[in-house]
This record gives C-alpha cells, structure tokens and sequence, in this order.
C-alpha cells in the first residue's frame, strides 16, 4: 500500500507540471546555453570601454573610497554668447589614432608629439610605439584646434616617422572645470621581457605563416600554368 501511494502521489505531481511552451520560448533541454555575464574581478564587473591608462588599475580591494560630492560649475553653452575674444574660455576634448611607422621604438615621435601637445597646454595621455599612436587631450578651444590641425596635415618630421592615416572621434566641447586630467603624462610599455618576447615570438611566427602561405599559393599557380601551357596531365 505504501509503494502504491508513493506512486500515485508521483504520477499526480507530473501531471501538475506544465510542459514548456516550445512556440513562446524555445526549449533546449540539456543543451541550454548559460547566461551571459561579465567578468567580475574583485567584485567589480569588467565591460569593455575605449582603453584609458589612468583607469585601467582595479581597486585594492572590495571597498572604494568616494569622495563627497563637489558642485559642479555650470558651463555656459550658448553658442551667441562667445566670441573670438572668449573662446578660449571654453574647454574641449577629443581621442585620435594614428597609424604609421615611427622607428626608433617610437621614442623620437613620442617626444615630438608630447612636445607639441605640452606646448598648447593640453592635458590627457598618449600611448605611442613602434607602429602605432593613441591619444587623448584636453584643453581650451584654440589649441585643440591647432593640435587637431596638426595630427590631420601629418606634421611629422622625416626623423620621427611618417604617418599613414590619422583618425579622430569623441569630440566634445563645453566640459566642465576642472578637467579629467591635471597633466600630459605618456603611457610606457612596462612589460616584463618574457612577455615581450612571446609577442616578438608570435609575430614572427605569424609573418612566417603569412610567407609560407604566399610561396605555396605562387608555385601552385606555377605548376598550373605549366600544365595548361604543356597540355600535360598530372594524374
């Protein structure tokens, strides 16, 4: 009586069960696919965001200070109210990319870029190497202006480098005082050299590739060629 009773009570509980409507939601059973969440890392969840050196340290731990909040002044926005006696009250900020070829490791062009930029009393970071640059500045109306003008006509000297296309974006201006940035700092590549040669390693490897695959595809060509021209089969 007792086996008989369980068994009731458990055909009555599938029963009850509502099979899953497939027409609404599909049903994938035991091949379901697991929710799509971020990388949490000290209980803060990682998001992809454009690359900034200043804030890609994670806090020592779980707790993070918060400074009390500070009133923020109020820019004025109205284009009719400046002029070309004001307009340098008026502050901005934009990102670029650069791609090129910059010898020496990228040091002589870093100088002259930082030189350019530290000159126009520009704030923000650049991240230049051997082939490429990053950047972000901000500062007043007229010398984002000038630097803007100066990316875009590739004033690089022959010694520095040369530049082959320049990209800008995130163009803003009217921001609010203080700036993000109190200074124009250079982000270094402080890689130990075992990280370093793995990537040299790799790319290497890579151009191989890229060569062996570029030699194989010529003498397939080649001995095609030669089969046409010869009427001869290879078969």
């Amino acid at each position: 009586m007792v086996v008989l009773r369980k068994l009731m009570r458990l055909k009555r509980m599938l029963g009850m069960t509502k099979k899953p409507d497939i027409s609404w939601k599909q049903e994938y059973g035991l091949l379901a696919k697991d929710k799509d969440l971020p990388y949490i890392k000290k209980g803060w969840p990682q998001f992809d965001k454009p690359y900034d050196p200043s804030n890609s340290k994670i806090p020592p731990s779980f707790k993070l200070y918060r400074a009390p909040m500070a009133p923020k002044s109020q820019v004025n926005r109205n284009s009719d109210d400046y002029s070309e006696e004001n307009l340098h009250q008026l502050y901005g900020k934009f990102q670029f990319e650069v791609k090129g070829n910059f010898p020496n490791q990228g040091y002589t062009a870093e100088m002259e870029v930082f030189t350019t930029a530290f000159n126009l009393h520009l704030v923000g970071w650049l991240k230049i190497r051997e082939r490429f640059m990053l950047g972000h500045v901000q500062g007043d109306t007229f010398a984002l202006s000038y630097f803007k003008k100066w990316l875009e006509e590739k004033h690089l000297s022959t010694e520095s480098g040369k530049m082959d296309w320049v990209r800008l974006w995130e163009f803003n201006t009217g921001i609010d005082v203080p700036l993000q940035y109190r200074h124009l700092f250079c982000d270094k590549d402080r890689r130990k050299y075992k990280n370093r040669k793995i990537h040299i390693l790799s790319t290497l490897e890579k151009a191989q590739i890229t060569r062996l695959e570029r030699q194989s595809t010529e003498r397939r060509q080649k001995e095609q060629a030669f089969l046409d021209e010869n009427c001869v089969r290879n078969y």
